[in-house]
């Protein structure tokens, strides 16, 4: 019984919005050591991250079609643009996603990632596991659920405050399930396939998962991660940043970046998943 409870701290780690409030430094188990932390480019990108007007590359426009290969070539990702999320759609949407973090904790943990106190599990409010005493955590509490398909979809783990929570997300689903198919569909024309090849590769079974990310005010953030570097292990990426927070990066050539905010830009960053089968067809890869 003496290791149940050191077992239980490794395991469990605590709610960062909670952590946050009132301390002058970051707990040591967040704190990166100084040769790990990335230093910032001190210049501008050495070409700009591309934006792909997907209105435009419906029409196969031949230009964005161009501007969908070098970014593909050149980086691995792009900023969409005429993607058919109204700005006041995209406003809800980021509104909900706020208005959940700022419930009090015990409405927040009613969708805790918590199974019977002592295990965590994928899905729901809170962290991600920790594996290991030594590991640095993040910065950051989170909510990950199954969005596709619906008959996957844990609803018990859906938060009803706010209550229009449930049907921004589903519509926002829909509309990004509508954008990845324009993506592979475009991407598989690139690659001389059919264009439906990667799209039939997916079929309803697939699982989508919506990750909601809140990063607490850090009195020293640049000694900390708000989410470690990592690779998507995903086919595509869909990510609607903050227009009000910048700090996310990107690692190109050893050097790490700045994204830029473009208002109502959406990322779309190609996951590992579809890496390898890229590489085989396009040369010239983005890192």
């Amino acid at each position: 019984m003496a290791d149940a409870e050191p077992w239980k701290t490794v395991k469990i780690p605590p709610i960062v919005q909670e952590l946050a409030t009132g301390v002058q430094e970051p707990p040591s188990r967040y704190v990166i050591a100084e040769h790990n932390r990335p230093a910032v480019a001190g210049s501008e990108m050495p070409d700009p991250i591309p934006i792909v007007d997907l209105s435009r590359l419906s029409d196969n426009c031949a230009d964005e079609v161009a501007k969908l290969r070098s970014a593909l070539e050149n980086w691995g990702l792009f900023l969409a643009v005429g993607h058919g999320m109204e700005p006041s759609f995209l406003g809800e949407v980021m509104g909900v996603a706020r208005d959940f973090f700022k419930l009090p904790l015990e409405e927040k943990q009613k969708y805790s990632n918590l199974v019977n106190g002592n295990e965590v599990r994928i899905e729901g409010y809170g962290n991600d596991m920790v594996v290991s005493e030594k590991q640095i955590l993040d910065w950051c509490d989170r909510l990950y659920i199954i969005v596709e398909p619906e008959n996957r979809r844990i609803y018990s783990l859906w938060p009803t405050q706010p209550p229009s929570f449930r049907d921004i997300l589903s519509e926002y689903t829909v509309r990004c399930r509508k954008i990845a198919n324009l993506f592979l569909q475009n991407l598989a024309k690139l690659l001389d396939l059919h264009e439906d090849y990667f799209v039939n590769m997916f079929d309803e079974n697939a699982l989508t998962y919506a990750r909601l990310n809140y990063y607490p005010n850090c009195p020293k953030p640049d000694h900390v991660f708000g989410m470690k570097p990592h690779t998507d292990a995903s086919v595509i990426t869909i990510v609607f940043i903050d227009d009000n927070v910048s700090g996310l990066q990107l690692q190109k050539d050893g050097v790490w970046y700045n994204i830029p905010i473009l208002p109502n830009a959406l990322l779309v960053n190609v996951g590992d998943v579809m890496e390898v089968r890229m590489c085989e067809k396009l040369q010239n890869c983005g890192s």
